[in-house]
């Protein structure tokens, strides 16, 4: 009977999982789906546990899973829409201060501390 108790399980599991959605349980939901077949005989306590233990963790992993493909979708749809990055907005503007700041020094020169003479008469203006 090891193996329809075997097949009773996995039934239940791919029902919970396909008929309701891992991701969408909490694990105290999941624990008390559980305790309501162990309560009725279908799951011994230990088998009880350990289904508990690996629907959370599925439901875990399938939240992961979803949260990388609806990532992928949106980096997908703004390279599709030529949208720039946050990252390459932000060296955008970096190469932009130092655009600037070459320009500055370009059009005023060197900055120097000391006073400006005048030539003639060697007196600071």
């Amino acid at each position: 009977m090891v193996d329809s108790g075997q097949s009773i399980r996995d039934l239940i599991e791919r029902t919970f999982l396909v008929g309701v959605g891992a991701a969408a349980f909490t694990k105290d939901r999941v624990q008390e789906l559980v305790e309501e077949f162990v309560r009725r005989g279908e799951l011994s306590t230990d088998e009880g546990r350990d289904m508990v233990d690996r629907l959370v963790a599925r439901s875990r992993e399938e939240a992961r899973s979803a949260v990388k493909r609806a990532d992928s979708s949106v980096q997908g749809a703004l390279r599709d829409l030529g949208l720039a990055t946050r990252r390459e907005v932000e060296d955008l503007e970096m190469r932009v201060r130092q655009l600037e700041h070459r320009l500055a020094l370009l059009e005023h020169g060197p900055v120097s501390s000391e006073p400006e003479t005048d030539d003639e008469t060697g007196s600071s203006e």
